[in-house]
């Protein structure tokens, strides 16, 4: 049995125009953003899928919100898609920071993006899953399904779709 993992990256944001880390902050997403999420509805209205998942930060979910306008579905609110909680570093500017002791680890990541896999083999076997998510996490995500280093995944651009057979 296998399950189909549609990811799907938030909109950009205020934050993300501004150059400023959000992690586990909820974000807002921008003018670009919402058009984003409103130019991805087509490709998504045309995916087949038993279920929505979504990180419970509100740049995901008002991304969610705007893309499934229209389709009748139930956004199931899940923090294992939640972003990287950056610590004392959320609402700082990104350019010339340096990762601190309160910043989640990798490792940490590795582990929720995991259980998260786990969890969608276990509840939707055979099925197609619909995730909302954020950059870094979709990186480790993809890593952790395809064996390598979150380097060697490219970062997805906001509001961009991937499918994956887990």
């Amino acid at each position: 049995m296998s399950t189909t993992i549609y990811l799907v990256r938030h909109g950009e944001t205020e934050e993300n125009a501004r150059g400023v880390f959000q992690g586990q902050t909820p974000g807002t997403l921008s003018k670009l953003g919402i058009e984003q999420a409103i130019a991805a509805r087509p490709a998504v209205a045309a995916l087949q899928f038993d279920a929505v998942l979504c990180s419970d930060l509100k740049r995901c979910l008002d991304t969610a919100n705007i893309i499934l306008e229209g389709i009748d579905c139930e956004i199931i609110k899940e923090p294992l898609l939640r972003e990287r909680d950056l610590g004392n570093l959320a609402g700082t500017p990104i350019k010339g920071a340096t990762l601190n002791e309160t910043v989640e680890t990798e490792d940490s990541m590795k582990i929720r993006a995991r259980k998260f896999i786990e969890k969608v083999q276990k509840e939707y076997p055979d099925k197609k899953i619909l995730a909302f998510s954020h950059g870094f996490l979709t990186r480790i995500m993809e890593a952790e399904i395809k064996g390598v280093t979150h380097r060697d995944v490219t970062l997805m651009d906001n509001c961009e779709i991937r499918e994956f057979i887990v």
